[in-house]
Formats: C-alpha cells, structure tokens, sequence
C-alpha cells in the first residue's frame, strides 16, 4: 500500500509538470514571437484594472482602481519592487505592492484615492525580475487617465404633503446619490402663497448633509394667527448647492391648510345705493362652519379710522345656528332685504343691531371669541382709505379663505344688487362664465386654444344641470351642445371646459393647477373668436358672452387668436392674435389673467 502512494504520487507530480508545460506551450503558440516561455524570458502575461483585462492605455478610470499584473515566471520581489513605478505628474503616489503565493502575481494596492482627471503612469524598466534570472527585455509602460469628477446629485422630499394651521411640522429632506468627502450645502428658496415667517416658519434655510452621510434636513412649522386664509401654498425649492448639483429642478409642495373657526367673517358691506341713507348698506356676514349651540359666544368690533381695536362691541344672541347658515347682520335689515331682492332669502338669519355696525368702508371688522380675537377683515391700526381692502360704496367678499372687493362706489346708482355693477356675491347666480379662449400660438392647431372658464359661485351638488352652447357666425342660437358631467363642485371653484385639455394644459404650464376642475368637451367647444357662448341651466340661457344673432367680426367683443375675461361683471379682451408666435402664455403679448 505504501508502494502505490508512491506512484500515485510521482504519477501525480509528472501530470502537473505535463499539464503546466501544455499550458506554458499554449501561450507560446498564441503569441507573435512563437517563443517558448522557458526561453529565460520574462513576460507579462495579462493586465486588469478593476477586473477589467487591459491591453492598452485606459481612460475614465474610478479614483480609486485596483491594479493587477500577472507573469510568467515567479518574481523575485526585491528586485521588483525596488525598479517598479507608479506616479502622476503631480509625484509618486502612495501604494503597496502585494506578491500571490506564488510571486508571479502583483497587486498594485493604491492606498489614497487618486486624483480626478488626471493622467498616471505604471513604468517598470527593462531588467532582470525573475527569481531565476529571467529578464524583461521590453520595459512596461502603462498609462491611465482617471475619470472627471462626478458630484453628487441633490434630491428633495418632505415626509408631509399638508400641515394644518396649528403649529404643525412636516420635514424637508435633502438626499444624495452618493457619499462624498465634503460637506455639502443645499441653499434653499421659499415661495407660493404662503408667507415666510408670517404662516410658517423654518429651522434653516439650508441644509446642510455631513461628510460620510447623504441625508440632511429641516423642519417647516406653520404659524396660528388671527386670519381665517384659504389653503395656503409653501413651494420649496432649491436656490443654489455646494460641493454637488442639483438633479434636475427639485421643488417639494406643503399645503397649509385652514381649521376655520366654527364662526367666520364672510362679508362686509358699505353699500350706497339710490334711496338708501348713511346706515342703510352697513351690514357684516358671517358663516357657521359648524352647528353652534349658543351664538353668544361670538361677537363684532369696528376698529374707526385705522385708531386701533375697540374691543367686542355687539353681542350676537343666545340662539342656535346649523352648519352653513348664512347670518346677515345689518344696521337697517328690511331696506337692505329689499335691495338684494329674492336672493335675501340666502341668508337663513338676518339680525338687527341699532348703532355698532358703523364701519365706514376704510375700517376693520374684528371678529371674537369670547374676548379673543379670532378674525379681521382689514387692519385695525390702519385706515383703509386708496388701500386694496377699502370697500366703500361697495362691499368685501370671502370665497376659500381670499378676500375680494367689489370696487369702490360700485353699488351707487343702482336700485337693487342685479342692476348694480357689482352684484353681491351670495346673490350670483351659482356658475357663471369667466373666461372665453380662442387661443392660436405656436403649435396649438386651430382648436388647441379652445376653451370656456366657469366660475362657481356657490357650492352645486350635480354640474350636469348646466350646459354650454356656442352660436357660430351670428347664425343665432344652437342650443345646448355640451352638458356638464353630473359631479360636485365648491363654491370658489374654476372650472375649465378645453377642446384639447392636454395642449391647452402645456401651453398653460404650472397655472394649469389654479383650475380645480378641467374637463376635455372634444368638439362641442367649436368657437372661432367671433362666436357667441351660451351658458345654460335646466336648458334655460343663464348668461352669454357676445351676441349670438351677430358676427363678432370687427366687434369690440372679438376674441380671435386670444381671449375675453370678465372681472367684477366687466369683461375685456387680450387683443386680437395677441398669443400668435408665443409658447406659453406667459410669455405671449396677453397672458391669460389667471395666470399672469
């Protein structure tokens, strides 16, 4: 038995002997010089980078490249490492050599990242490196170029869509692609609807992500104050970054929303009309937001002439409200229901007072809770006679949290709201037309621009009881051509009723989000700027632009290439071809007014 593990063994040892000179023998064979490798030559065999076989120069390398050298004899690693080289224009560069087992194998072991861009050198000179003489008779001359510096790219992100008013947070989160040597710094830009450090406040305006780590962030915190405001916009996004770069244009959106008090001011009015006396138009409206159970606890103020608070003045009575009552405080209840007319009966309480309601239409009204402050229409320590809330002649309007005006001395000479130019808002009718489109620029196609804006004035359970029409050429009246979907609207809404919603949608960019509802009519919205638009309710004619007996060619009412918009009950127009060679509205000679 010991006999046949001898043989085994030296069977063994001449198979490998065998089996190396074969493979010495292939590599002979598939080289150009035809030479067999125990000529006492030494030879490099192969070169990788990173895993990657080389033959010539690299580029585009990582900084940080792992070097492998493979020959055909076994090293005599003294002699190796004193003659081998590595260095860049800039010096040598700190590595170690690391010899296999066998010593024919070297790993170049770079112990600092190299440089960015920059061009290396492997150089071993011609010379005897093998263990058993054998010489390198051609110098290795190895050169690489590392890969331009890639900085890290910034994304941003907040872990709440909506905060409510009271004090809450959400978190904005700065993230990188990757870890990087140096700290970066994200400086960021607050914008929208909401206010910095009025309705929100935040820990920093910038962000600051440590060395070694990829996140940073800050807190966004709202603010409670006195004024009941619609949802309120925070637009978050980024102004400048160092050391990285922004991927692509980052913005994060926080909507503040409003907890409305179950009491709150709805208008204000200083009417004078014809017939009425100083006090008559005088009168505050406010809303249950929810039913109450005993209205005492709320109560007015007048702050005069910008002189300050005055504290509550009226007490409302000890009675209770449901949830979307409307309640009319006037100074002369019965002279002001006859002016409104039918719609008085929008109000499901009408209270009297005799003296306290005695604003001016430059003055504040306070509203309370108790003794606390809860809303102001207005400022208190300031008059507001040429500001944009004055109201007078006229009245102030809340719709989602924004105050409107009617525009000053608009009720004189009218006899009721309908025939004034300012119609109260509760007494509107509950859609009404807003805006006619007949847009041509660049690209649009003759029906990309088509489009009718509809305003609700009032909150409408079914959509579908309204319709559209549009009269072509003054060829008259064609009746409804588009119904409305039977869906739910809210008061304050603006819908958009477009031929092609998606070109429209494009050529309106980001404004296209101040449409809460847009709907695609496909070819019933036919108008060519010359055509009369009707608005229909239960198939009767509630309103129409233009004159549907007339061409509107050459008429002031002409809307073609352009649009016509109607503020406070006046309507104008963009001016003919006005969008013609633009992109985007706001960069045509008539931005459509909602988005200007």
């Amino acid at each position: 038995m010991r006999i046949m593990k001898n043989k085994n063994f030296q069977l063994s040892k001449w198979s490998i002997i065998l089996c190396s000179f074969l493979v010495l023998f292939s590599y002979s064979c598939n080289n150009d010089d035809d030479v067999l490798l125990d000529d006492g030559q030494l030879r490099l065999l192969q070169t990788a980078i990173n895993d990657v076989n080389i033959k010539d120069n690299s580029e585009n390398l990582s900084i940080d490249p792992v070097i492998v050298l493979t020959f055909s004899h076994e090293l005599d690693t003294q002699q190796f490492t004193q003659a081998f080289n590595l260095n860049s224009m800039a010096g040598t560069v700190n590595y170690d050599l690391q010899f296999s087992n066998t010593n024919s194998t070297v790993t170049v072991a770079i112990n600092e990242d190299l440089e960015y861009s920059t061009d290396y050198l492997l150089n071993l000179p011609a010379g005897e490196y093998g263990l058993n003489g054998e010489s390198l008779e051609n110098p290795i001359s190895l050169k690489f170029i590392t890969a331009a510096f890639v900085p890290p790219m910034v994304k941003l992100s907040t872990d709440a869509a909506s905060i409510v008013e009271t004090n809450q947070t959400a978190t904005v989160t700065a993230t990188l692609n990757k870890i990087t040597d140096d700290e970066v710094i994200v400086y960021l830009e607050f914008g929208g609807m909401a206010t910095l450090d009025v309705d929100y406040k935040v820990s920093n305006d910038s962000i600051v992500i440590p060395v070694g780590q990829t996140t940073g962030n800050i807190t966004v915190s709202s603010i409670l104050d006195a004024e009941v405001d619609a949802n309120e916009e925070i637009l978050i996004s980024i102004e400048s970054v160092v050391n990285a770069d922004e991927n692509g244009m980052q913005q994060v959106s926080i909507l503040i929303k409003e907890e409305l008090s179950p009491l709150s001011l709805k208008g204000v009015l200083a009417l004078t009309f014809d017939g009425s006396g100083t006090n008559d138009g005088k009168a505050v409206h406010v809303v249950a937001n929810e039913d109450i159970a005993d209205l005492s606890i709320y109560g007015l103020g007048v702050a005069n002439n910008g002189g300050g608070t005055d504290g509550r003045e009226y007490d409302f009575p000890a009675i209770s409200v449901n949830k979307g009552d409307d309640i009319l405080v006037s100074r002369m209840p019965a002279i002001l229901s006859a002016y409104f007319g039918s719609c008085a009966s929008e109000f499901e309480v009408v209270l009297e007072v005799t003296s306290t309601i005695t604003q001016n239409g430059d003055d504040a009204i306070e509203l309370f809770n108790g003794e606390t402050l809860i809303e102001v229409y207005g400022d208190s320590d300031v008059d507001g006679t040429g500001l944009d809330w004055e109201y007078s002649g006229s009245w102030a309007y809340k719709t989602e949290g924004i105050w409107t005006t009617g525009g000053l001395d608009c009720s004189v000479g009218s006899t009721t709201t309908q025939d004034s130019n300012c119609i109260y808002p509760i007494c509107k009718e509950a859609l009404e037309l807003k805006g006619v489109l007949a847009i041509l620029w660049d690209g649009s196609g003759s029906n990309g621009g088509k489009a009718i804006h509809l305003k609700v004035n009032k909150d409408i359970a079914d959509l579908s009881i309204y319709s559209i029409g549009v009269a072509n050429n003054g060829g008259g009246t064609d009746g409804e051509e588009f119904i409305f979907p039977a869906i739910s609207v809210s008061e304050g809404d603006d819908i958009l009723l477009a031929r092609e919603k998606a070109t429209l949608a494009g050529y309106f960019g980001a404004c296209v989000d101040s449409f809460e509802v847009i709907i695609e009519s496909n070819d019933a919205v036919a108008q060519n700027g010359d055509d009369a638009i009707e608005l229909f309710i239960n198939s009767v004619v509630l309103e129409t632009y233009g004159d549907p007996d007339i061409d509107g060619t050459g008429l002031f009412w002409e809307y073609s290439g352009s649009w016509a918009y109607k503020n406070n009950g006046s309507w104008t127009t963009g001016g003919l071809d006005c969008a013609a060679g633009s992109t985007s509205t706001q960069e045509s000679d008539c931005p459509y007014p909602t988005c200007e």
